[in-house]
C-alpha cells in the first residue's frame, strides 16, 4: 500500500479545513488576477484614447494656424474632420494680439476632451 499524504490524511481521517483553505486561497488569487486584468484593460483603453485626442489637438492646432485668417474674419466655430474624430474651434476671447481658442475633441460622437489654447498673431 502506498504512503498517503501528511497534510490529507492522519489517523483521525480527512483534514477537510486544510484542503477548503488552499481552494478558497486559489479562488481568491484567481479572482484578483482577473479584476487586476480587467482594470489593465481599462487603463489602456483611457490612455489610447488621450493619445488620439492629443493627436487631433495637434492636427487641429497646425490646421487652424494655417487657416487663422479666415478664421480671426468670420469669428465662428470651424470643424476639422480627421479620421479619429472631429475637432470643434471656438473663439473664447479675443484681446488685442491674443486669441484665446478652446479645441473641442468629439471620439465616437461625443464629446471627450477640451483644450484651451492661447495664440499670438499679428494684424
Amino acid at each position: 500500500m502506498k504512503k498517503q499524504l501528511v497534510f490529507i490524511n492522519n489517523e483521525q481521517g480527512f483534514l477537510f479545513i486544510y484542503v477548503i483553505w488552499i481552494i478558497s486561497f486559489l479562488f481568491i488569487n484567481i479572482s484578483l488576477l482577473t479584476i487586476y486584468y480587467h482594470h489593465d484593460q481599462q487603463i489602456t483603453d483611457f490612455h489610447l484614447k488621450q493619445l488620439q485626442s492629443e493627436t487631433l489637438f495637434q492636427m487641429s492646432k497646425v490646421d487652424v494656424e494655417n487657416d487663422i485668417e479666415e478664421f480671426i474674419d468670420t469669428q465662428k466655430s470651424k470643424y476639422y474632420s480627421y479620421p479619429d474624430g472631429v475637432v470643434e474651434v471656438r473663439i473664447k476671447s479675443r484681446k488685442q494680439h491674443i486669441l484665446s481658442l478652446s479645441f473641442i475633441i468629439f471620439l465616437d460622437e461625443e464629446p471627450f476632451y477640451s483644450y484651451d489654447h492661447f495664440y499670438k498673431f499679428d494684424e
